[in-house]
């Protein structure tokens, strides 16, 4: 029975089509708001086959299906649809190359973005938005995300991406500028490693934790075996980059993995250590050590996939398993120690300098600004080029005083305000949506739902997230807050903060305080919503 099917059995109990203002299923619920109440049958409706409750609030009715009537009456069938829709849109297998996805949006990256129908897309029920950035085509659905995804990939498509490896051929695309080229390898060279980096992360703060509780255990095996296990993924950072940065290019990524690995090897390592001059090839090598360093990685990763590229032209087939990685890595790891590795790591080092001269000079407008234009950021899809910086400010300078902190208090922003629309607004069913939504940012760091789904519609609430945001970010900075490791924008990443913790807490409140309350002086026309 299908969802239409379904709501023609109840509709004949609560006074037909003609009673009926909206409609919505909702996991095991179909809420209906209806203009006269009076005409809704609970008794009729509860003796349907499908229906195992029902609840009538005002207007709005809420009926619960039966757990075995679910799989046929619920969005199973409507998220098949949906993915067909999309990727029917998108250009279908002749056009898109690769999907993958985060957790609100489907990601896929396209030949020709021009063949893509992005209003249309942006038109589907149960898209919430479409933005094209960084070469990559992202589809904003939010908490139904992995039910849409699971139906791509039965439609035949790769799970996470299939990557072009002929290195003989390019595919042809969308021509972008240099600027959209930059953002796009970077932001797919750091996406691979990021989950390993907040698992690191939160490894670290774990163990600081139990040790400031039982100090004991800072002196203990089990403790030093762990904290190897929080370090390594930062210490082969190098090794990380390489391989998103040679997926993204299309390249072999074990030869890239394997330069990287050559400059944080031991034996380099020791090198350094001693300090005694070395050379290769009569030239002078820099003695400097990569460890945790990201922008070697993504300078050697372009060598390795033009040198890899040149190879399977030049070298007969035959002698390709033999010629081509030992040329590649060879040749590679010469460019890299001689030139690229010294060269990422000084300009890593200028980066670094240049964003903590900026806070120096003007910190809490730095962070306020930062936090307000977050929210612009995410909708862009810009938020993904901040990987990269975030990670060389961390192993740089140990802390972050502007990147997390911002992003977590903007998603604290996003939840203030739907907290805002769900106090002030009228409609229970909005009511209830936005708390929901306001819990998603706050707690599980998801913001794409509210942004979509309540304060963009809206207008004025997005005032009140920057605004709120921005007063946050003045408080954060002014009491110091700043973080030691990577981890993630939600509440339970307070710990990365340490012993900055408290005036982290001290910013979330004023933050999301701020941000309700301006909600709620600036009102907004729920009307927009049911209309939405």
């Amino acid at each position: 029975m299908k969802q239409d099917a379904f709501f023609q059995t109840i509709i004949h109990h609560i006074g037909g089509e003609g009673n009926v203002a909206r409609k919505r299923f909702d996991g095991e619920h179909l809420y209906i708001t209806v203009k006269d109440s009076g005409m809704a049958d609970l008794e009729e409706l509860n003796r349907l086959d499908g229906v195992s409750g029902t609840e009538l609030n005002r207007n709005i009715l809420s009926v619960t299906i039966q757990e075995d009537f679910l799989e046929d009456v619920t969005m199973a069938k409507d998220f098949k649809q949906l993915a067909q829709n999309i990727m029917t849109l998108a250009g279908a297998k002749e056009n898109v190359t690769s999907v993958f996805h985060c957790m609100t949006r489907l990601r896929m990256t396209v030949k020709d973005v021009k063949k893509v129908d992005q209003k249309a897309i942006n038109d589907l029920d149960g898209v919430l938005g479409v933005t094209y950035q960084g070469g990559q085509l992202q589809v904003i659905i939010g908490k139904d995300l992995l039910k849409v995804y699971e139906e791509v990939l039965k439609l035949g498509y790769s799970d996470g991406g299939a990557v072009d490896e002929k290195l003989d051929g390019d595919l042809k695309g969308e021509k972008i500028s240099v600027g959209q080229a930059v953002i796009g390898y970077i932001s797919a060279a750091v996406q691979p490693m990021v989950p390993a980096l907040i698992g690191g992360g939160m490894i670290k703060v774990f163990l600081l934790l139990i040790s400031k509780v039982y100090a004991p255990f800072a002196d203990s095996s089990t403790y030093t075996l762990l904290s190897i296990v929080g370090n390594a993924v930062f210490y082969f950072m190098p090794i990380l980059v390489a391989y998103g940065a040679a997926k993204k290019l299309g390249a072999t990524p074990t030869y890239s993995m394997v330069v990287a690995g050559a400059l944080v090897a031991p034996e380099w390592t020791a090198i350094v250590s001693a300090g005694d001059p070395v050379t290769m090839f009569g030239i002078n090598v820099a003695l400097k050590g990569y460890g945790s360093s990201l922008l070697p990685a993504l300078l050697l990763a372009i060598v390795a996939y033009y040198v890899e590229k040149f190879l399977n032209k030049v070298i007969p087939g035959v002698f390709k398993p033999i010629f081509v990685g030992t040329l590649t890595m060879a040749a590679t790891y010469a460019v890299s120690i001689l030139a690229l590795a010294p060269l990422g790591q000084l300009a890593g080092t200028y980066v670094t300098a240049a964003i903590l001269w900026l806070y120096n000079i003007a910190g809490p407008i730095t962070v306020a600004l930062f936090t307000a234009l977050f929210p612009y950021m995410v909708m862009t899809g810009m938020h993904m080029t901040l990987g990269a910086p975030m990670i060389q400010l961390l192993s740089e300078n140990g802390f972050d005083p502007l990147f997390r902190p911002g992003m977590l208090l903007s998603n604290m922003a996003e939840g203030g305000a739907s907290l805002g629309i769900a106090i002030k607004a009228k409609d229970k069913e909005i009511k209830s949506e936005a708390l929901s939504v306001a819990v998603g940012c706050i707690f599980a760091s998801v913001t794409e739902p509210a942004i979509y789904g309540f304060n963009l519609p809206l207008k004025k609430p997005m005032w009140a997230v920057s605004l709120g945001g921005a007063i946050g970010g003045v408080v954060a900075a002014l009491l110091g807050a700043h973080n030691y490791e990577y981890g993630s924008s939600s509440l339970f990443a307070l710990p990365i903060f340490e012993d900055t913790i408290v005036a982290m807490v001290i910013a979330i409140i004023v933050t999301i305080v701020a941000s309700c309350v301006l909600t709620i002086l600036f009102g907004f026309d729920e009307e927009i919503l049911k209309k939405h």
